[in-house]
Parts: C-alpha cells; sequence; structure tokens
C-alpha cells in the first residue's frame, strides 16, 4: 500500500515551510492494479505547502486522497486553498468533484486558470459536477469558490508564496507554474511536447529553479515516436532542460498508463545514471524545499533515501 506522507503528520501552521506533495502521478486515465501499486495509478494533483499558504496543481483522482487528509487532519475546516489548474483535460479535473472539502460550507477555495480559456474552465468545472456525470451540481456545492483568470507571465501573490505561469505546447493549451518562496522555487510543467529546441518561455520560467517537474510520459525513441504530436514529453528532453535552465534537481511525472512498476524503475535508474538527483515521482513522494530533501514510500526507486 502507498504511504502518505502527509497522513503521518501536518506541520503547526507558524513553522517555516515548503514542501510539494505527489497525490497523483499518472496521466490519462486512472490506472489502479497490482501492476501499478508501487509508483500510484492517480492521475496529476500536486500538493504545495508554503508556511500557512496551500496551493493544489491540478485535480486528478489523486485530489480525492488528498481531500480526505486534509479532512482527516482538521486543517481543511474554514480552510483556504488555491488550485492552479494547468488545463481541463479530464484527467486533471475528474477528482474535483471528489474532493472531500468541497462539502463543507467553510471551506474557501479560489480557483485559478487560464485567461485564454476562461470560459472553457468555467465549462470544465461545471461539466464534471452535472448530470449525467456527477448527481451534485456545481451551484449546489456548499464549499465557498472564487474563479480567477491567470494571465500568463503575470505573476501574483499566494500568501507569501509568488505564482508565475508561462504557455506550454499542448492540444488546447496549458499552463507552467513556477512557486517562488522563502528563496527557493519549484516549477511544474505539465503537459506538454518539447520541440527540437527548448521553449523560450518555459526556459526562463525554470531558470535555476531548486527542482522542476517535469511531464516525462515517454522515452525518446520507439516509445515517442508513435505518439508524436500528442502533447507529451520524454525524461531526456526534461534533462536537457533542466541542463539548460541550470536547475538544481528534476522529478518526473505524468507517467504513461501501460507503464508499469517494473518499467518506473528502469527509467529511475537510467534518470538517476543520467543526471544524479534525478528522480521519478512516485504518489506519496514529499519533498522539502528548504531541508533540500526528498523522502519516497518504501519500494520505489524513485530517491537515495528509498534504495
Amino acid at each position: 500500500m502507498i504511504v502518505h506522507n502527509a497522513q503521518k503528520r501536518e506541520p503547526n501552521g507558524d513553522q517555516a515551510r515548503f514542501l510539494v506533495r505527489y497525490w497523483g502521478v499518472r496521466g490519462s486515465i486512472a490506472t489502479p492494479g497490482r501492476d501499478t501499486v508501487r509508483y500510484g495509478g492517480n492521475t496529476t494533483c500536486v500538493e504545495i505547502v508554503c508556511d500557512d499558504a496551500r496551493l493544489i496543481i491540478d485535480m486528478g483522482t489523486g485530489a480525492r486522497l488528498l481531500g480526505d487528509a486534509l479532512v482527516r487532519s482538521g486543517v481543511a475546516r474554514d480552510h483556504v486553498a488555491t488550485v492552479l489548474f494547468s488545463h481541463f483535460h479530464s484527467d486533471h479535473v475528474i477528482g474535483f468533484p471528489f474532493f472531500a472539502p468541497l462539502y463543507d460550507p467553510q471551506t474557501r477555495l479560489t480557483v485559478y486558470a487560464n485567461a485564454d480559456d476562461h470560459v472553457a474552465s468555467l465549462e470544465g468545472l461545471h461539466a464534471v459536477t452535472s448530470f449525467p456525470l456527477f448527481p451534485v451540481e456545481y451551484d449546489n456545492l456548499p464549499a465557498q469558490i472564487d474563479i480567477r483568470a491567470v494571465e500568463a507571465g503575470v505573476p501574483f501573490q499566494v500568501g507569501d508564496a509568488t505564482v508565475k505561469s508561462c504557455r506550454i505546447q499542448h492540444p488546447g493549451g496549458a499552463l507552467a507554474f513556477r512557486i517562488e518562496h522563502r528563496g527557493r522555487a519549484f516549477v511544474h510543467a505539465s503537459d506538454l511536447e518539447h520541440d527540437d529546441a527548448t521553449d523560450a518561455e518555459l526556459l526562463a520560467l525554470c531558470q535555476g529553479a531548486d527542482w522542476v517537474s517535469y511531464d516525462a510520459m515517454f522515452v525518446e525513441g520507439h516509445d515517442y515516436e508513435p505518439h508524436r504530436g500528442w502533447g507529451h514529453s520524454t525524461w531526456q528532453a526534461a534533462l536537457r532542460l533542466a541542463d539548460a535552465a541550470q536547475v538544481g534537481r528534476v522529478v518526473l511525472t505524468h507517467h504513461a498508463p501501460n507503464h508499469d512498476d517494473r518499467f518506473m524503475d528502469g527509467v529511475a535508474r537510467d534518470v538517476a545514471r543520467a543526471r544524479p538527483g534525478s528522480l521519478v515521482a512516485a504518489e506519496g513522494l514529499e519533498i522539502d524545499l528548504l531541508a533540500g530533501t526528498a523522502v519516497a514510500p518504501p519500494g520505489t526507486y524513485a530517491t537515495d533515501e528509498s534504495k
């Protein structure tokens, strides 16, 4: 069973912290089963805690686990959380109606979505909470939800954290996000497809970041070529970007549905050899940017600490 660090502890709100937690690491569709139990089968959901501010990047099926953990820990009650949607493909939004704090009227949720696609973002949330897909209509959700537009390239504040963004190449468009806090920087770039040359805006967004979380759905060669144009990248492209942008460490995420635990072990070994310190995201992975540590669940080849 995958162990989520956030379920074991929740630091005091007044403690200085910059934590990144992975609740969903799979792309396209959830893949539960015995072949994905170590790295996880839930789709994209990344929690970022900056002192007493909580940000959530995307709400795939992993959002259900995060919401349940927040309710159990008691931090969801009368709590402000900020959701950053990279885009509204189903694997990044399907967990939204299963996010337990939505059903508490004391929950205040601020949702940021691409200004260029703001109408579609509203329609996307309404679609996943409407008949016949879901029994509770969006307008009947008890939580207070405030939807705001993100202007790519225009920074904004969430508590003491600064959020920056840029457009990335993906069918229908998507955003990558950079969160800066207490002199550290974390970038999440998914979903995107790399060009032969590194995208200048993404390179600038990643420049000097301590950690970059990158879409590495495929492996270059026979794995990637049949999927060229699908809007996803490779771990080799992730490392080239990291070197060009002088990134500290790389986390690979958005794993393909057919890449089982054994396959991901192989990717993790290859990545660690190619760029020591790089790792493959697994559900339950927690990165502490202030301490400079990364701890993954036992049984994965995700970090030095887990070997």
